[in-house]
Order: C-alpha cells, then sequence, then structure tokens
C-alpha cells in the first residue's frame, strides 16, 4: 500500500511541474525573449512601457504573483538561467534590473531602480545588478544603483541601500555587512 501513496504523489508532481512549463510556454509569448524550460506559477503582471525589455533566461522559475513594471520607454529586466523568483515579488524598472544566473529570490522582496520622485539635486533612477548565485531572503528591498556581487546573501528584511561585495553576508535597516567570504548552496 504504502507503494501507491508513493506513485501517486509522484504523478502529482510531475502533473504540477507539466502545468508550470505549460504556463511558461504561455507566460513566455509575452516577454521579449526567454529561455527553454520556463516554469512559472500562478498569475503575474507585466506593465510596461513602448521599447522595454523583460528577457528571461533557461530553466528559470517564477512563483505566483512575481510582478514586472517597466516604467519608461527603453526600461529593461533582465534574469538569469537557473534563477527563481518567489511570490509576491516586485521587480520595477525604469532603466535597468539585471538578476545573474542561479539566484534565489525569496517572496515579498521589491527590486526597484527608481524613487519615482525626485529630490532636488538627486538622481531618481540608477540601474541595479545582482550578480550569480545571489541569495535575497523574503521581505528585501533593494533600492537604486545597487551591485550586489556574486554569492552574497541578503537576509531577510534588509533593505540594501549601497553596493554588496561578493561572497558578503548583509543584514538590516539599512544593509551592513555581517560575514565576508561565505558560501551557501
Amino acid at each position: 500500500m504504502p507503494e501507491r501513496g508513493v506513485r501517486l504523489s509522484q504523478i502529482k508532481y510531475v502533473i504540477k511541474k507539466a502545468n508550470r512549463v505549460i504556463r511558461g510556454f504561455l507566460f513566455a509569448q509575452r516577454l521579449t525573449q526567454s529561455g527553454s524550460m520556463l516554469q512559472v506559477s500562478g498569475s503575474h503582471i507585466i506593465s510596461k512601457c513602448k521599447n522595454t525589455k523583460l528577457i528571461v533566461g533557461h530553466r528559470v522559475m517564477l512563483y505566483d504573483q512575481v510582478n514586472f513594471y517597466l516604467d519608461a520607454p527603453g526600461a529593461e529586466i533582465v534574469i538569469g538561467d537557473h534563477s527563481y523568483i518567489n511570490r509576491r515579488t516586485e521587480i520595477i524598472a525604469k532603466t535597468s534590473v539585471r538578476i545573474g544566473s542561479g539566484c534565489a529570490i525569496s517572496w515579498d522582496v521589491v527590486i526597484t531602480d527608481t524613487d519615482y520622485h525626485q529630490i532636488v539635486g538627486t538622481e531618481s533612477t540608477k540601474p541595479i545588478v545582482i550578480g550569480d548565485e545571489v541569495w535575497i531572503g523574503c521581505k528585501s528591498i533593494i533600492l537604486k544603483g545597487v551591485t550586489i556581487g556574486t554569492g552574497a546573501v541578503v537576509a531577510a528584511g534588509s533593505v540594501v541601500t549601497r553596493d554588496v561585495e561578493p561572497y558578503t553576508l548583509v543584514a538590516g535597516t539599512p544593509a551592513k555587512v555581517i560575514k565576508r567570504d561565505i558560501r551557501w548552496n
């Protein structure tokens, strides 16, 4: 009898994955460019101006309610191969947001390259670059002009206002270095 239960759970897993791949195929039709085996779960919003780019790499997984906002002509969002973005995350670009390969972005994360409003004497928009194999914890906020280096970890609930060096753990509001030369898998 346990074999039947194991087989049933395997069948459910295969059906769930097939459903995500089919949704990915349909979602890819709305993108500028998409790699193979995109998996999509649930609904998503793509809001875009003219002449914008939303590029997604190979074997990317987008969980439910990941929303993309391309809010100015020429804006681009690029997501590298083998990355996943979890539930209710919002990525907002007026210029550029680039996410590397192998990244793990948790739920309720906000990544925005703009303040939308400008304080006199400042820039309201600056590109964001997130390196390869970066882990961003839930409810974190990545603000304009930030570069996060390869292998870095952003702890849950952090607000990243400055660049993060490769293989560095940052945490807090604003995010500060907690530990250097870290590795995660």
